[in-house]
């Protein structure tokens, strides 16, 4: 009996947090009129190229974290490197710490490199995801490399054993990286607040309010067009998805 009012309480757990989460879609959703699309894509000028400029930054953002995750996870795998259990861990904390503690130090480095004001202030930063690096690293330790051993009898470049044997049996992780990336880089907010003051630098995920400030019920419209790729991508990619992050552990 315990366990069947268990179960129960698990299942209306689960529907509140479903509820929670889908209600904000929905209410969008509805809110949207068709006169609205029409004034987006039509009349307001505006949203194409902060559209584009946002796909473009979160493209690049994407491709060059899923780089930097599988060297890294490359790296620490096969590479003769100390104590990978405490950079493991330390990637953990910077996992589980807040955004707004990365912001200073990262708001330095860029200005003593003379990024800020720059494209390159809203992709550099993105790079090096602890959560790109940890899922990398934990999915290439779960997959067998049979014929690691037998390329390196073969070749001794580092490159075509990377090209021909272990990224082919990472293509699901890869995918869930960039996908996750993607959309950190699409949906990002406070990293264009703070390194970049230019308004033709900011994405549309910052100016969306004040580009419709002057009528404010294009928002709804705005919102549900920013909705597309996001759910065009996980639409395309949901084996890769479950199958990348069936890897992740602590």
């Amino acid at each position: 009996m315990a366990k069947f009012f268990g179960k129960i309480l698990i299942h209306i757990f689960q529907l509140v947090i479903a509820v929670c989460l889908l209600l904000p879609v929905v209410l969008t959703v509805t809110k949207a009129t068709l006169a609205d699309f029409f004034s987006v894509l039509v009349e307001e000028f505006w949203f194409y190229p902060k559209f584009w400029f946002s796909l473009g930054i979160a493209a690049a953002i994407g491709i060059g974290s899923v780089v930097v995750a599988v060297l890294a996870a490359v790296g620490l795998k096969f590479g003769r490197i100390k104590h990978v259990k405490g950079i493991l861990f330390v990637l953990l904390l910077l996992m589980m710490m807040p955004l707004q503690t990365t912001l200073l130090p990262n708001y330095i480095g860029l200005r003593d490199l003379s990024l800020l004001d720059k494209t390159e202030a809203l992709i550099l930063p993105m790079l090096a995801s602890p959560f790109a690096i940890y899922l990398m690293y934990q999915y290439m330790d779960s997959v067998p490399y049979e014929g690691f051993e037998a390329a390196r009898l073969e070749t001794g470049s580092v490159f075509r054993i990377l090209c021909s044997v272990i990224l082919p049996q990472m293509r699901a992780c890869i995918a869930a990286v960039f996908v996750f990336m993607f959309a950190e880089g699409f949906n990002m907010v406070e990293q264009p607040l703070y390194f970049v003051k230019k308004e033709t630098l900011k994405p549309l995920s910052v100016l969306a309010e004040s580009l419709t400030s002057a009528n404010s019920h294009l928002i709804f419209a705005v919102g549900i067009l920013c909705m597309i790729p996001m759910l065009l991508l996980y639409g395309f990619y949901e084996e890769e998805l479950t199958e990348g992050l069936g890897h992740l552990k602590a």
